[in-house]
């Protein structure tokens, strides 16, 4: 046995159950009424039945990217890094994520955005900033290298 489900006139999905159907955004609330469902047999359509109110699934984060993965700069000076974060899928309904990065040190902060900042405070050395998306918790990582700054050598030739 066959159904079909129709919106006004329209007939947006048919055939055996389950049925489905499309162009609604995710997480979306749809009133009694405004789809209508009837049962199929041979030639004969039954009278239209008011489906009832529903919300339409979300669509679940399955990963996220951070960009660049690595970056690297002189310790001694303040400065930054800008990271990008990318959800996946890009239709996926909550893309909330957050960031952390160690090892804590003072002067040396991410904020919600992805901004990496740091002081002329902080020493040399590795440091890991994490995203983690609200909707499944995946993660991944970027990780900053600061190091000491190169001593200019005097040039020989100069100073006779």
């Amino acid at each position: 046995m066959s159904f079909k489900i129709y919106k006004g006139d329209a007939v947006v999905a048919d055939g055996e159950s389950p049925l489905t159907i499309t162009g609604i955004d995710p997480n979306t609330d749809v009133s009694e009424g405004e789809y209508q469902a009837t049962r199929v047999d041979g030639d004969n359509e039954s009278e239209r039945v008011d489906i009832p109110s529903f919300t339409t699934l979300p669509i679940d984060v399955t990963g996220v990217t951070l960009s660049p993965k690595t970056s690297s700069a002189e310790s001694g000076e303040d400065g930054s890094r800008q990271l990008s974060a990318t959800i996946s899928p890009s239709n996926a309904t909550n893309k909330s994520v957050s960031y952390a990065i160690a090892p804590t040190t003072n002067g040396l902060s991410v904020d919600n955005s992805g901004l990496i900042s740091w002081t002329d405070a902080v020493a040399d050395g590795e440091y890991t900033t994490a995203v983690t998306t609200a909707d499944g918790s995946f993660t991944d990582t970027h990780v900053l290298t600061l190091t000491e700054p190169e001593l200019e050598e005097p040039d020989p030739e100069e100073g006779d």
